[in-house]
Formats: structure tokens, C-alpha cells, sequence
């Protein structure tokens, strides 16, 4: 199910949090990839928590991650 882009969602979003999110996604506030479309930052895979998102389980995702390969239709 596609994550609507909402303020509400945007407060349970862990990207931030995540060892993959880099400097340059923080610079460019980038997050809630799982809603909106793959950072446009170079990024080394360091690992992924999307899985451990609330909105993961709340909208019945699959895949991991978004900021490498955009949002889940």
C-alpha cells in the first residue's frame, strides 16, 4: 500500500535514524522515502532499518531500502 506523504507520517519516520542516512540527506532535510520518491545523494549501503519503521507494518511494506529505490506503490 503507497505511505500517503502526511506531517502525521513524517513524525513516525526513523530515516533519520537510520546508518544509511548520510550527511547529505540531512543537509537537504530528506526523509520518508518509503512516501516520496530516492534521495538524490550518493549513498553507501551501511545497513537499513526500514523494517523497523512503524509505518512499515502499518502500511504492510515489503521492501527495504527507499532512499536507494524510492517510494513502495
Amino acid at each position: 500500500m503507497k505511505v500517503p506523504d502526511t506531517q502525521e507520517n513524517l513524525m513516525k519516520c526513523i530515516c533519520g535514524s537510520c546508518p544509511s542516512h548520510n550527511q547529505c540527506m540531512k543537509d537537504k532535510m530528506q526523509g520518508l522515502f518509503c512516501a516520496r520518491e530516492k534521495s538524490d545523494c550518493e549513498i553507501e549501503k551501511k545497513g537499513c532499518i526500514c523494517g523497523q519503521c512503524p509505518l512499515f507494518s502499518e502500511y504492510g511494506l515489503e521492501n527495504l531500502y527507499y532512499c536507494i529505490n524510492g517510494a513502495e506503490e
